[in-house]
Parts: C-alpha cells; sequence; structure tokens
C-alpha cells in the first residue's frame, strides 16, 4: 500500500537531479553578501530570486521523499523539513528578522539530517556515505549555529548536498533500470 508507482520513480528521478542543480546555484549565494542581504529596497529582483532559488527545490523534493526508501517516520521527518524550509525563505522574502527564521530552519534541518541519514542507510556504496556525512553535517551545524564563525562547518554541505541528491536520483533511476529488466524476464517465462 505505501509502494510508490514506476512513474512516481521516474518523476522523483528527474526532481532529485533538478534539485541537485538548484542547491549547486543557490548554496553558494549565502556567500555572497549582496545577494544574501539582498531586501526589496535594496533589490527586488534578487531578492525575489532568492526566494525562489529556496523554494523551488524544496517543492520539487516532496516526490523525492515520497519515492526514496525510508521508514514511514522519516519520511515524516523529510515532509516536516521541506515545510519549515519553504515557510523560513518565505519569512526571510517578507522581511521577518534573520535571527528569528534562521533559529526555525536550524531547528528544520534536524529534520532534514534525521530524513536524510534514515534514507542513506537503506543505501549502498556512495549515497550511503555522502548521506551520512551530509546529516551530520547539518545537524552538527544547527547546534553551533550561534557561535561566531562556525559558518565554516557548513561548507561540506556546499558539496554534499547537490552531491547526495544526484547519487539518489542515480539510485532511483537504478531501482526503476532494475525493476524494468526483472519484469520483462517474468514476461518470457
Amino acid at each position: 500500500m505505501n509502494e510508490t508507482r514506476p512513474s512516481q520513480k521516474t518523476g522523483a528521478t528527474y526532481a532529485a537531479y533538478i534539485v541537485a542543480i538548484l542547491f549547486a546555484i543557490r548554496l553558494p549565494t549565502f556567500f555572497i553578501p549582496v545577494i544574501r542581504d539582498a531586501t526589496p529596497t535594496s533589490s527586488i529582483f534578487l531578492d525575489e530570486l532568492n526566494g525562489l532559488l529556496g523554494v523551488a527545490p524544496h517543492l520539487l523534493l516532496f516526490p523525492v521523499v515520497a519515492a526514496l526508501p525510508a521508514p514511514r517516520w522519516a519520511k515524516a521527518a523529510g515532509y516536516g523539513w521541506l515545510a519549515i524550509d519553504i515557510s523560513t525563505d518565505i519569512m526571510g522574502l517578507n522581511g521577518v528578522p534573520p535571527l528569528t527564521y534562521l533559529s526555525l530552519r536550524y531547528g528544520g534541518h534536524i529534520s532534514a539530517a534525521l530524513w536524510i541519514a534514515s534514507a542513506s542507510w537503506q543505501a549502498k556504496g556512495a549515497t550511503r556515505v555522502v548521506g551520512w556525512l551530509l546529516a551530520f553535517d547539518l545537524a552538527i551545524y544547527s547546534f553551533i549555529a550561534f557561535l561566531p564563525l562556525t559558518f565554516v562547518v557548513l561548507l561540506p554541505s556546499l558539496v554534499l548536498l547537490p552531491l547526495w541528491f544526484v547519487l539518489v536520483g542515480r539510485l532511483l533511476s537504478r531501482e526503476r533500470e532494475y525493476r524494468q529488466v526483472r519484469n520483462d524476464v517474468t514476461e518470457l517465462r
């Protein structure tokens, strides 16, 4: 009953690859002050672009959370992360002080770490290793973000997050290919 249809896996595969690209574009903007600090009064274009680059990948992740093998409670954590990150992106877009929305966002990253670690545990090889490193990085940073210069702890995520979603896309694609070959063999019998 909780089985994902092959067409959903295909959509989730493409979504994972697109999310990897969007995160690869978005994450470096946190380190470019003119983009990171944009407001409607300083640059409405950069402010809206930053909001869109924050919301879009999270919206695309809903089918990935559904398709990626993980326990139900871990998927719930993944959906919770998405809702919190989308909300905090909109909060920032609407002028809420960063200390307020970032504190909420880092709490959501604990849910992200839980989902990523659990989904990675179901995988093998690079997907598992990269996922566990990413989950650890997100969780640790969430607890120490208030300390000066701790942003360096989050730097590995600039590579790990997009890389993990590429690996997830590959995993979902291979699972679909495996299922198709198995169906073809069954039909030959």
